[in-house]
């Protein structure tokens, strides 16, 4: 654009007129500002997880762009096979039964062979090229390779690829200036494939081109468009005139140059029937969102402090729990209006975030989360939540919206006072607030596990485990690198250096989300340490902490291996480590193909299998839905973890006995048809945690002392405590033990006769006389006084019913005191020597001209003759004849 005259402009703008000017000034508007290219989009949804755009622009051109949500039920992908190439995309959605086909591959003509890697049901037909990438999908996964990497050898998972060039999208930025192919500068027909950075969405977009309704794009122009659509990842695909998207019920939707679809090498096919698990549903970011209560770090959801676990979940009202009867749950449920949808909760910032834990050390459990404006906790009070408690200022003004920031967020009693605190990967690294109660302290900063370190992958910072890891009482810290595991034990104002642990590396392949997400940190053996558990190929592994900076040889635990199908999301992911048998130990649990399993542990090793429900494919609980509700907790306090999971119909659950699971027991009606199956709401089921420890060791012959605990180990507790909390005063009543605290008794109604402390109320026909339980005096209600002559015991007075003298309440003068012939000493006086005396005493002036004694005191003179002077004449109390 050649440069504007601004000089030549301003001397002209000197010499003109108002009407001039302003048709000066729109003149230059319109030679200075670029008119933008107009689009209209227009969205469809032609299948179930499926949505259509197709956009329109002056320039011109008519884009159709297809958004394929990869974890939507009954989404599942499919390329060509060798015997299916040399197909029309819309022959080829025929011959497999597909809803939407795109065209694949650059191909030679001469037998129909891609250039690319080439992947058809699990069969490789064709290999990778240093020059190209592809698209490839499988169990679990959806991934883009880029060109520069060669794939050589198939991982298990890749079912199914379509080769490409060049990279248009790399880590969301457009890759301008490709050569090659040689027409990328140029404006044609164009085919490509993109996919969101959390792998979700998967984009299939066909750009029309040579013809007058549409010119057509070059490279960079398409690596523009499709990050404007959402792409983290694109490549280009075949264009020209094998540009082509067929799709069930709609057609061909694009016009291909050729005036027709072109017979094509391969292609690449959706399924959307919306029904039954996603194929490819890539969960690779996304597990730390749909099973986030896995990142409660198996906290109680006990709310009232009776011993069972209580079941919370997030609906768009707000979090709902409902408390748990030991055989099912009630209909009322306890609710926190401030999670809800209208609040801001409906993000996967926010919450992801719910958490449980007892922020004020009161032993029921609280409910905290983090909004757009910071942490706030809801104490429970033991019938409901309190007011808002604010905790840390974690804000998204702040950064903390970001995954790495949001997702590591734990509650864990790191100052070890009893109280859960807020710790979470700040931007300089881990970081923890300790709770007082009703709001933070000061910062307690741990390892310096930053992005600059490359802590902000999901494989690493969503491997941080927080427990006690050497028994001191304080809650360490573990998280995965790239070379295995770190941890740095909490000293209560700080931690330790991080040292080494279990050799969970990437080269290890612990970069798989099969992996990674599986680390625990718990206490297998209820020795008060925690051990290191994870997944590998092989199977379960456990480390025990030894001391240092070392830890102990592995622990083998049962093997759920890659090649007995263990790797898949909807297995791995449900292991769980829970007190099935109330032993104590923790036995492990999760979801094989036909149901529930579990291995007890007796302290040395896993056996004993144990069958759960069966919950199966068939049944739907392949779903991630409903996969991620699967948790332990203790229903009805007999220390044995019971089992509860979301069904598509709503909460079931089975009471363990032990060895075996009872009969279902229906709980809250979180329903598929009512909404529960969205991600806002599923994902935040919070029931469960570990119970705790049941085996007694005895401490005392009895159980004498009043702390909550069964010293005797007779099944009762605090049952000989009674006379501890005695304090040999009969008048105040009978003090209790309760909880492990003693409490106050009620006082004895006495009827007026006055108590002794030794031996409570004076025995009926005596009252209290000089210390004494004396015969009682007896009176004439309408006739005769009972005075006795003691202004300071109270006024006496004749109870009618009993027709004797009774006391009343006694004066109460504080420090004034009381004389028995007058009452309370008169403000500003005391009781001194038998008399009311001043309260300030005067030492005598010294000097000359006085005949004072040097410090000596001025005798003060009684008050006694001027008080008995305003005095009623005392009457003697007459006795009845």
């Amino acid at each position: 654009m050649a440069e504007f005259p601004v000089e030549a402009f301003m001397t002209l703008l000197a010499g003109s007129t108002p009407r001039i000017l302003l048709l000066m000034f729109t003149t230059v508007l319109a030679l200075t500002t670029a008119t933008p290219v107009r689009a209209a989009d227009t969205w469809s949804t032609p299948h179930p997880g499926l949505r259509l755009l197709h956009r329109t622009t002056a320039d011109p051109l008519q884009i159709w762009a297809l958004q394929v949500d990869a974890c939507a039920r009954g989404v599942s992908h499919r390329a060509t096979k060798e015997d299916e190439r040399q197909r029309t995309p819309t022959s080829f959605r025929s011959l497999v039964g597909a809803q939407a086909v795109i065209n694949g591959d650059f191909f030679n003509y001469t037998g129909y062979i891609p250039i690319g890697m080439a992947v058809g049901d699990g069969t490789k037909w064709h290999d990778d090229s240093s020059t190209m990438g592809f698209l490839v999908s499988g169990p679990d996964h959806l991934f883009l390779s880029p060109t520069e990497a060669v794939v050589s050898t198939l991982d298990s998972w890749m079912r199914n690829a379509v080769g490409g060039f060049p990279t248009l999208v790399r880590d969301g930025v457009a890759q301008y200036g490709a050569t090659a192919p040689s027409h990328c500068p140029e404006r044609h027909p164009r085919t490509v494939v993109g996919l969101s950075k959390d792998r979700q969405y998967l984009y299939l977009v066909v750009v029309d081109g040579r013809s007058t309704a549409s010119r057509g794009m070059t490279c960079d122009e398409l690596a523009d468009l499709m990050v404007n659509l959402g792409a983290w990842t694109a490549m280009n695909l075949d264009g020209g005139g094998s540009t082509a998207m067929s799709i069930e019920g709609l057609g061909t939707v694009n016009d291909p140059s050729d005036g027709s679809e072109r017979v094509v090498s391969n292609h690449w096919a959706v399924f959307a029937d919306g029904s039954g698990a996603p194929g490819s549903c890539d969960l690779w970011i996304d597990e730390l969102i749909v099973d986030s209560g896995v990142l409660n770090q198996d906290r109680s959801t006990d709310l009232n402090g009776d011993g069972m676990s209580d079941f919370c979940a997030r609906g768009a009202a707000g979090l709902r729990c409902y408390l748990s009867t030991g055989s099912g749950f009630s209909t009322e449920p306890w609710i926190i209006a401030e999670l809800s949808d209208a609040a801001g909760f409906d993000t996967e910032p926010t919450y992801s975030t719910i958490r449980t834990g007892d922020i004020n050390g009161d032993g029921l459990m609280d409910v905290c989360a983090r909004s757009s404006e910071g942490v706030r906790c809801w104490p429970s009070t033991g019938t409901g939540f309190g007011a808002a408690i604010h905790g840390p200022n974690w804000t998204d003004g702040s950064g903390w919206s970001a995954l790495q920031h949001a997702s590591t967020f734990r509650l864990a009693d790191v100052s070890g006072d009893g109280l859960d605190d807020f710790c979470a990967l700040a931007a300089a690294g881990w970081i923890c607030y300790p709770s007082t109660g009703s709001g933070i302290g000061a910062s307690i900063p741990g390892p310096a596990w930053i992005g600059a370190n490359g802590w902000h992958q999901p494989y690493y910072f969503g491997t941080i485990r927080t427990g006690d890891l050497d028994g001191d009482g304080l809650q360490d810290v573990c998280a995965r690198g790239a070379a295995g595991m770190w941890c740095a034990l909490s000293t209560g104002t700080a931690f330790s250096t991080a040292f080494a642990g279990p050799a969970w590396s990437d080269a290890a392949g612990f970069t798989d989300v099969a992996y990674w997400t599986t680390i625990r940190m718990v206490d297998i053996d209820a020795d008060g340490a925690a051990e290191l558990c994870a997944r590998t190929s092989a199977g379960v592994e456990c480390y025990r902490y030894a001391g240092g900076n070392a830890f102990g040889p592995a622990i083998p635990g049962p093997r759920l291996s890659d090649d007995t199908g263990w790797k898949d999301m909807d297995n791995t992911s449900t292991i769980r480590f829970a007190d099935i048998d109330g032993d104590g130990d923790l036995d492990l649990c999760a979801r094989a193909n036909a149901g529930i399993r579990c291995w007890r542990f007796d302290g040395a090793a896993w056996g004993n299998q144990v069958d759960g429900p069966s919950w199966d494919e068939a049944s739907g609980w392949d779903d991630f839905r409903l996969y991620t509700s699967i948790h332990f907790g203790d229903l009805n306090h007999d220390g044995m973890a019971d089992l509860c999971g979301r069904g598509a119909d709503g909460v079931r659950c089975h009471l363990s006995s032990g060895d075996a699971f009872g009969p279902e027991i229906s709980g809250p009606a979180l329903t598929d048809a009512s909404g529960w199956a969205a991600y806002p709401y599923f994902s935040t089921i919070r029931f469960g945690g570990n119970v705790p420890i049941t085996t007694c060791e005895a401490v005392a012959g009895d159980d004498s002392t009043c702390d909550g605990v069964d010293d005797d180990c007779d099944g009762s507790v605090d049952e000989d405590a009674v006379a501890a909390c005695d304090d040999d005063d009969a008048c105040n009543g009978l003090e209790s033990c309760d909880g492990g605290g003693c409490l106050p008794g009620t006082p004895p109604d006495c009827g007026g006769r006055g108590c002794l402390p030794d031996s409570g109320c004076c025995p009926a026909g005596t009252t209290l006389q000089g210390g004494a339980c004396e015969t009682a005096v007896s009176c004439d209600p309408d006739n005769d006084y009972c005075d006795d002559g003691d202004r300071c015991n109270g006024l006496e007075t004749c109870d009618p019913e009993q027709g004797i003298c009774v006391a009343v309440d006694p004066l109460e003068c504080g420090e004034r005191g009381c004389l028995p012939a007058t009452g309370c000493c008169p403000q500003g006086t005391h009781v001194e020597d038998g008399a009311c005396v001043l309260d300030d005493t005067q030492p005598r002036a010294t000097g000359t001209g006085c005949g004072c004694v040097t410090g000596s005191t001025r005798t003060r003179p009684p008050l006694l003759p001027w008080l008995l002077a305003g005095l009623l004449p005392w009457r003697r109390r007459r006795r009845m004849k």
